[in-house]
């Protein structure tokens, strides 16, 4: 059977977001909130909001009648008939933030056709702003188009660094953090991977380092694939491909990018 276009699966996503979305937003102004401890990281937490956006997300994909897979940060690994298409699910990406009543937080979602991303849509319930891609196809803000930084150099660059733990390649992501403080303009860590992506994506700043092991992919399908539409340069931290999935996220204009493999000693 043939697989649906990526014009229908990033439809399926942008849909599936919104929805998410404006339930994370009722819940983040009007709702009653629970949070318990998730024990894949330290620190980490799930909500009562990540798992309501989850389930309307989760629904919106079955009515779509894509025979899938889902991959999901709070419900795993759920089948849809198929394993040739793969939803990769973020309900509430930045969940911290939103526990904390930070009004920085999104729902990613990324559709994959083997290994390989095809569709993403990021939709920040806060400031309405909705991004998407699809391979070959460009990037959009809101439906206009969106370009990367086009900086050369990181003294005068805006850059977003986070880290989870350190991997091969980044043994000591703190003393990182401080050696590209010396050389930057500014260092910041929003809070959420997927929106971080988005701002390289649309040059609010103009590159990023994010410190992990292995990068989940349904954190960061949707960006990365925004990233590349966008025009930038996103690899893992060996400079190979980012749809490997493996250690960390790097990802910038295409000067920029280099400089930055440049800085780990790539």
């Amino acid at each position: 059977m043939p697989q649906p276009d990526s014009g229908f699966l990033l439809e399926v996503a942008e849909s599936a977001a919104r929805e998410g979305g404006k339930r994370l937003e009722m819940l983040f102004r009007r709702g009653k909130l629970s949070i318990r401890r998730k024990y894949d990281y330290a620190g980490s937490i799930v909500t009562n909001a990540d798992l309501e956006s989850e389930k309307l997300i989760l629904s919106r994909i079955r009515r779509s009648g894509v025979k899938s897979t889902v991959v999901s940060e709070e419900a795993g690994r759920i089948r849809f008939g198929s394993r040739d298409v793969t939803w990769a699910v973020d309900p509430l990406d930045g969940t911290l933030n939103f526990a904390k009543r930070i009004p920085h937080f999104a729902v990613s979602i990324g559709v994959r056709v083997g290994r390989r991303t095809v569709a993403g849509a990021i939709y920040d319930p806060i400031l309405e702003e909705m991004f998407t891609a699809r391979r070959g196809g460009g990037a959009f803000l809101n439906g206009k188009r969106i370009r990367a930084s086009n900086a050369t150099a990181l003294r005068n660059s805006a850059l977003i660094f986070e880290w989870w733990e350190p991997e091969p390649s980044i043994l000591d992501p703190l003393g990182l953090e401080k050696r590209l403080y010396k050389y930057t303009r500014s260092l910041r860590s929003p809070g959420s991977i997927a929106l971080n992506l988005c701002s390289v994506a649309s040059g609010r700043f103009d590159g990023l380092i994010t410190v992990f092991p292995k990068s989940p992919v349904y954190e960061v399908a949707a960006g990365s694939l925004i990233v590349e539409e966008a025009g930038g340069r996103i690899t893992n931290s060996l400079g190979g491909s980012w749809e490997s999935l493996s250690r960390s996220i790097i990802a910038g204009g295409p000067r920029l990018h280099q400089r930055l493999l440049s800085f780990l000693g790539l």
